[in-house]
């Protein structure tokens, strides 16, 4: 389950907010998801989406922070940067790894390159919230109206 809580809950990733967007993370660009977040029912512990991507193309960043994991997860690379205010994005299932632990990254900018994952070109993203997985698709409503104000968080945190 999903809410848009008001942003006082993360005051200190206010300063980071920008009109369009969500503290200063955007919406990633996708043209395909190719299976959804789902914490629950058919991909029960699917805490992030897979999205279709060109092989070897660039998976960019959906905000600036530090990375704080460049490696392997099981087997696949992975990169995590902090966006500080409890905000983690992680980029998974990558052919290659682009940034190091401890780089400041700025937003877009690529952190690795896509692989084959599930037999198809695409990688995984997730979101984090104060530590709790949100579905990253959420970010795209942070580009329509009113957007400042409001904040992506997890259910029950009020």
């Amino acid at each position: 389950m999903h809410v848009i809580i008001v942003l006082s809950l993360v005051a200190t990733a206010a300063s980071a907010s920008t009109p369009g967007s969500c503290h200063g993370l955007v919406p990633p660009p996708v043209e395909r998801v190719v299976r959804e977040f789902a914490p629950v029912g058919r991909w029960a512990g699917h805490w992030g989406v897979d999205i279709a991507s060109p092989d070897s193309a660039h998976v960019l960043a959906i905000g600036a922070g530090v990375v704080s994991f460049a490696g392997e997860v099981v087997g696949r690379a992975a990169v995590t940067v902090d966006h500080g205010g409890g905000l983690r994005s992680t980029y998974s299932a990558l052919a290659s790894i682009g940034v190091g632990r401890g780089e400041r990254i700025a937003a877009g900018q690529s952190v690795g390159r896509s692989g084959l994952h599930d037999g198809g070109h695409r990688f995984h993203l997730s979101l984090r919230v104060a530590g709790t997985y949100v579905d990253p698709m959420l970010l795209r409503r942070c580009a329509t109206t009113p957007a400042r104000a409001l904040f992506l968080a997890p259910a029950g945190v009020l």
